[in-house]
């Protein structure tokens, strides 16, 4: 009997399942479905399941233990875990879902959960060190002690991971929710817009995510803080994805408000990182993970270290914390892939 662990993480825009042969270094076989393409959970596993058959034959594979990075808190824990989705009419039921791969145990954590631990295991060759100043760890820029890790995407995840001198547990948050603090005039002044344009409440969630880069554009254009493209309302009407049309805009200079957009949002992403680093403590680093963040990157290594550190009297301890940019769109297979492999291990270990 082949056995295979499941991985998936699950965002509100997409879904990313992977299979693995327990040991093997790479996935198997590995999919990314259209979250609202699909009714429920249920659904869009069955359809990877399917997939997963037609390419490599199902006859004769089990799947062993799985585990979900999902975007959402977590109620319960074991096979009582249940997840109503952020961004997705979807309630995950750990108990269910093991029923449909065959009563495998099932480990539901909040996606952030799952990139955290991948970003925690990441090489250090393969992150950006935003404050070279700092202490990394040990030789191999492992974290030495508590970690904290912030990943804008769909919405805008953050958790923490106490370490007890050995390994890091994570604790899931919903900080993204948090209210959004401006620190000049020019972002009190977006915090006004944004309340008008969303009718109240302005979490860090509505700036620091991927449609955060069509209302900070929005923005600078409502403020006349710089030029647009030529024709910039039709080309982002026609754009398959308008966040992504205004980062490419910023990146080549051809658009003066898309470059204030990603300014802003890289020095406004530093002053949050540095919210966190200061509830936390997080000596063993600060995380900024995930794909999105790769396509912004060089704003982030011009702005958001000096966002990290406008911190008043505390700017110096800040100074002396690991701030790192782990720009993979990976992390929650690593991470939920990790879990699966846990599951397997205390299994073992009870038998």
């Amino acid at each position: 009997m082949n056995r295979m662990i499941l991985a998936g993480d699950i965002g509100g825009t997409r879904a990313r399942l992977a299979l693995f042969e327990p040991g093997a270094a790479t996935a198997c076989f590995v999919r990314t479905l259209p979250s609202r393409d699909h009714a429920d959970f249920a659904t869009l596993l069955a359809a990877f399941l399917d997939l997963a058959g037609q390419r490599r034959g199902a006859q004769g594979r089990t799947i062993e233990a799985a585990a979900f990075g999902v975007a959402g808190p977590v109620d319960g824990e074991g096979a009582e875990a249940r997840v109503r989705a952020t961004n997705l009419p979807w309630t995950l039921s750990a108990a269910a879902i093991g029923e449909q791969l065959g009563g495998c145990p099932v480990r539901l954590v909040n996606d952030l959960i799952a990139v955290g631990l991948g970003a925690l295991a990441s090489p250090v060759d393969t992150r950006v060190n935003l404050n070279p100043e700092a202490a990394i760890g040990d030789a191999h820029g492992h974290a030495q002690g508590h970690a904290a890790v912030i990943a804008p995407g769909t919405g805008l995840g953050e958790a923490l991971f106490f370490h007890d001198g050995s390994r890091h547990h994570p604790m899931p948050s919903e900080g993204g929710h948090c209210d959004f603090a401006p620190n000049d005039e020019r972002e009190t002044a977006l915090l006004a817009y944004l309340r008008g344009r969303f009718g109240g409440h302005v979490s860090y969630e509505r700036i620091l995510s991927g449609d955060g880069f069509s209302s900070l554009y929005a923005f600078a254009r409502h403020a006349q803080l710089g030029r647009c493209a030529t024709d910039a309302d039709e080309q982002l009407a026609a754009a398959a994805d308008p966040n992504a049309r205004i980062t490419a805009w910023a990146r080549d200079g051809s658009d003066e408000c898309a470059v204030i957009a990603c300014r802003l949002f890289a020095r406004i992403l530093g002053a949050e990182a540095g919210n966190i680093a200061l509830k936390a403590l997080p000596t063993g680093g600060v995380f900024i993970a995930g794909g999105l963040v790769g396509h912004v990157l060089p704003f982030l290594r011009e702005y958001t270290l000096e966002g990290f550190l406008d911190k008043g009297r505390f700017a110096t301890m800040l100074g002396r914390l690991p701030l790192w940019v782990v720009a993979d769109g990976e992390l929650g297979i690593t991470g939920a892939r990790r879990l699966a492999e846990q599951q397997i291990n205390h299994t073992r270990d009870e038998r």
